[in-house]
């Protein structure tokens, strides 16, 4: 197979739920293909904190998380859930992928707070830095 480890990063959004999508069927072609699901807890300057926003960000993690471990015990594959932490997503995303030995990025062309029809800010920051092969989904593409 040509890829043996998938890192997907998701948010709950509608173009990470489409490369969820695309991780299962790839990830069917090889029950030895492991999966990988991220999300990013993005951390704010210390600001944010003092008016109750880091209580706000970690409930929103954690009902990703919660999300994201039904979703892991429903696929055939090998599959983890971790949240990431940090300041710069993309830099998790990647680094996170370095460390796993993954060959494969999976991610949503734009997150929640994306503009429709552009490529967010993290999906671009991560194709830039990737050593590795970044698949992009986009939302409503079905083909």
């Amino acid at each position: 197979m040509w890829c043996k480890r998938i890192l997907v990063a998701y948010d709950g959004s509608n173009p990470s739920r489409k490369a969820l999508e695309l991780a299962s069927q790839i990830a069917a072609q090889d029950p030895s293909i492991e999966v990988i699901l991220v999300h990013v807890m993005r951390l704010y300057p210390s600001g944010a904190a003092a008016i109750g926003m880091d209580t706000v960000v970690f409930d929103d993690a954690s009902d990703v998380l919660d999300e994201l471990r039904a979703l892991a015990d429903e696929l055939p594959n090998p599959a983890t859930v971790d949240l990431l932490k940090g300041t710069s997503p993309a830099d998790l995303i990647v680094e996170h992928a370095k460390r796993n030995g993954c060959d494969l990025i999976i991610m949503g062309s734009r997150g929640k707070g994306g503009v429709k029809g552009y490529l967010g800010s993290v999906s671009y920051a991560v194709t830039k830095e990737s050593p590795f092969t970044v698949l992009i989904a986009k939302e409503g593409d079905d083909r």
